[in-house]
């Protein structure tokens, strides 16, 4: 076989692996959501273009160009609730002032209740509290005898109320308190609550953490060591905790190489895992089935004819059994983020 013949062939063979390499990156482009939450590179890109601005105290009453008069009645308004805010939750506002500086959640919570261009003219009126004494069933109650109905999304009050988990963590403490916090061994009760979990979620091990952000880290680690795989695949939308790989995009420092943002409910999802062998896997919240938009108009299940159609059971729990015949048969460990739901779906979880 003379050289140019081996040029030839070399070259074909080149060729068929970049049209091979170019058809595996389109079709993980195409899985990947239509919004800039789907593209986290091309947002952290643009995000940089983007100046910071904020309104002046001139203009905030009237960015959509409303006429003087009603600016006026919006600022009279608004005073009015600031002066009644800073009357009524006094004490509770100063508790949180003086221990705001030294925790850095604090600091960033109070910047993103409104959107930043208001941000700075509303924490100078609104000296907002972050501090309770007390709480009972859906109540809790503030420094300045404030009571307030629960509706933050809180564990406590919305699977048992607190009064439930007060009795427990008393209970607890009571069961424990002559071993106390020693590091390392573990008292007898853990035993049980191995057992019962094991029971409930129908798995042959447990693993305990502070936080659901630790586990998701635990799970994909395990995930990654055991299959050799780098990249984990998550849908479009859905939370699993503050880790920076979980969240890629604007606001973290660290590119998104090993994460891949996906369309949920979407064949083309599907094609992505089906073709690719470096996913080690893909993290699931339950949670995501209930958002309303998280589909455009065309894709499958939750909306129809452009309107929100509601949670379709039968369709999300076809696109789990989906999900997990292909995560099965590529060798993908499928973890179910169930933080936010337990095992209220069925005994077992969402696995279920």
């Amino acid at each position: 076989m003379n050289s140019t013949a081996v040029l030839y062939i070399v070259g074909a063979a080149i060729l068929v692996y970049l049209l091979r390499k170019a058809q595996i990156r389109l079709q993980l482009s195409r899985a990947k959501h239509r919004s800039l939450a789907g593209h986290s590179k091309w947002s952290r890109r643009l995000a940089r273009l983007v100046p910071f601005y904020e309104y002046s105290e001139a203009e905030i009453f009237s960015v959509d160009g409303a006429p003087a008069e009603i600016a006026a009645k919006r600022r009279e308004a608004f005073m009015r609730l600031a002066a009644l805010f800073n009357q009524r939750f006094a004490k509770t506002a100063a508790a949180t002032a003086s221990i705001a500086s030294g925790i850095s959640d604090m600091q960033f919570t109070s910047r993103y209740r409104v959107p930043f261009q208001f941000s700075s003219f509303v924490r100078k009126h609104f000296k907002l509290g972050s501090v309770l004494e007390s709480s009972a069933g859906p109540i809790v109650t503030d420094l300045d005898g404030n009571q307030l109905y629960d509706v933050t999304g809180s564990y406590g009050v919305n699977v048992f109320g607190y009064d439930f988990y007060k009795e427990c963590m008393a209970r607890g403490a009571e069961r424990v308190k002559d071993l106390g916090p020693v590091l390392g061994s573990l008292h007898p009760v853990v035993g049980y609550n191995v057992e019962r979990l094991k029971q409930i979620s129908g798995l042959d091990e447990v693993s305990f953490h502070m936080s659901g952000t630790e586990a998701v880290m635990q799970a994909v680690r395990l995930a990654r060591y055991h299959t050799r795989r780098k990249n984990l695949v998550r849908f479009c939308g859905a939370y699993h905790g503050w880790w920076g790989d979980v969240q890629p995009g604007v606001g973290n420092p660290q590119t998104a190489h090993d994460t891949y943002t996906l369309k949920d409910m979407d064949e083309a999802a599907l094609r992505v895992l089906r073709t690719r062998r470096d996913i080690a896997c893909v993290l699931v919240n339950p949670l995501q089935a209930l958002h309303p938009n998280k589909n455009a108009p065309g894709d499958s299940a939750l909306i129809d004819s452009g309107r929100c159609a509601g949670f379709d059971r039968a369709a999300y729990t076809e696109w789990l059994k989906k999900l997990r015949a292909v995560c099965t048969e590529r060798n993908i460990v499928l973890i179910f983020d169930e933080v936010f739901l337990g095992f209220r779906l069925a005994p077992g979880g969402a696995q279920e």
